[in-house]
């Protein structure tokens, strides 16, 4: 998918038996083709038809396939099964992955190219850093601890606070300016989609023992100017005496009533294109999460804003830019999302409508 992509192929006894495939071929799906840009694009997809049904289906059915991720990566160009698992088969691939289906080059080409949705900001990076590869570090880095005085002021120069607790505790209470970035396997793909490259940090982890794995993701995707971690926690915080603030929860069954009034607020959809085009609540707006910083002079500063996603999290993201903005009029579809506001039989659109 990309023109330097190699796979290696393992063999016991001159018979193969394993293949390390990059993202040529992961579970359920394949790499996108249009990380190097849309012209390219086409002639990446020729590639890849010929990689997968030119070699890798080619294989025994036996042979393992290990890809360098699984399910849920931007990096995908369809949507990857497989959950938790990490290998799979040729077997398998070719009897469920959609590009095994695709036999004939120009139904593959067209089916790698349609539905791509956006990917992280910081991907266009990422083929500099490592081809200069890391710096030897010579085991995870130690940020220092940082008190609420320190961290207040470093956030008044220009640091940002990172607050990793889960977005429910985040929108009860959290400090003014602070993103909302929850922690999890996804962590750093969101940190690097949302905040400007080489941003000063300082992370406020759920829970000291995360601290090693925040700085560790950050750290693989190029995010090294980290500042420290605030001490104590959001607790620590409160106890100083600073300064809080909230994000506002909405119910669905509120929403639904205010939405048919004549000052309704605007319900911002921070889903991917392709989640709203399969079916949204009825004249949202749909601004994907990582565009939304973008598109910040677009929104009416007068007219209150519900934010909106599949469970709640990428809600309460938008809902912490949108602050950070200066906007105190934000709430949050926080304890549900747009298919539940579907399943009640509310007003819903596909498409573009």
């Amino acid at each position: 998918h990309t023109p330097e992509h190699i796979s290696f192929l393992v063999e016991e006894q001159g018979e193969p038996t394993g293949i390390f495939t990059g993202g040529a071929l992961i579970m359920g799906g394949a790499a996108r083709v249009d990380l190097l840009g849309s012209r390219v694009a086409p002639f990446l997809a020729r590639w890849l038809h010929q990689t997968i049904h030119g070699k890798l289906l080619k294989l025994p059915d036996s042979v393992r396939v290990y890809p360098t991720h699984g399910g849920g990566s931007f990096c995908s160009a369809a949507a990857p099964q497989g959950g938790d698992k990490t290998s799979t088969t040729i077997g398998e691939e070719r009897e469920h992955n959609p590009f095994a289906a695709q036999i004939e080059e120009s139904g593959f080409v067209q089916f790698a190219l349609a539905g791509l949705g956006s990917y992280p900001s910081y991907y266009k990076r990422m083929a500099d850093i490592n081809r200069r590869g890391p710096d030897v570090l010579g085991g995870v880095p130690q940020p220092a601890s940082l008190t609420p005085l320190s961290v207040r002021n470093q956030l008044n120069e220009n640091a940002s606070l990172v607050d990793a607790r889960q977005h429910k505790e985040f929108n009860e209470q959290h400090v003014p300016g602070s993103y909302a970035v929850p922690f999890g396997d996804s962590f750093a793909t969101w940190l690097g989609w949302l905040l400007p490259w080489g941003q000063p940090l300082i992370l406020l982890p759920p829970a000291p023992a995360h601290q090693d794995a925040m700085v560790r993701q950050l750290i693989r995707i190029g995010y090294d100017r980290i500042n420290g971690f605030l001490a104590g926690g959001f607790e620590a915080w409160q106890s100083a005496g600073l300064p809080t603030e909230s994000a506002n929860g909405i119910d669905l069954e509120t929403l639904k009533d205010l939405s048919g009034q004549d000052h309704a607020p605007i319900i911002l959809d921070v889903r991917q294109r392709n989640e709203y085009h399969a079916g949204h609540i009825k004249g949202a707006l749909n601004i994907e999460l990582g565009e939304l910083q973008e598109h910040l002079d677009g929104l009416p500063r007068e007219i209150p804003v519900v934010t909106v996603c599949a469970a709640g999290m990428r809600a309460s993201m938008a809902a912490s830019i949108l602050q950070r903005d200066g906007r105190d009029n934000v709430q949050v579809l926080a304890e549900s999302g747009t298919m539940a506001w579907i399943d009640q039989g509310y007003p819903s659109a596909t498409g573009e409508e």
